[in-house]
């Protein structure tokens, strides 16, 4: 599968949600797993109304969607503690010499 270089690992603050623009794919945000364990990539987009998850708060490692207030785990992608078939779409992360690659398919 090919990588693409994201970011470096210096740009993600923790609590953060940072969004960058990946040719082909458009818009992917990145945040730190509050325990510091790594990195997760998704699209920068909630899936149930588009809403800018750039913008979210973030609760741990719950992201909250500015626009109606769904709520997502980023560990998972799923909406915590419900069956929602709503998800975050989540790209396979790696990181190397302090830059954070994401596989795309």
């Amino acid at each position: 599968m090919p990588m693409i270089a994201l970011c470096k690992t210096e740009e993600i603050r923790n609590g953060a949600i940072v969004c960058k623009r990946v040719k082909g794919i458009g818009e992917v945000a990145v945040a730190r797993l509050e325990d510091g364990s790594g990195y997760v990539a998704f699209d920068a987009r909630c899936p149930h109304a588009r809403g800018p998850l750039a913008e979210a708060k973030r609760n741990g490692d719950v992201i909250i969607c500015p626009w109606h207030f769904f709520r997502f785990d980023l560990s998972t992608g799923k909406p915590p503690g419900t069956t929602s078939i709503l998800a975050l779409r989540r790209y396979p992360v790696s990181v190397k010499d302090d830059a954070i690659f994401i596989e795309t398919a």
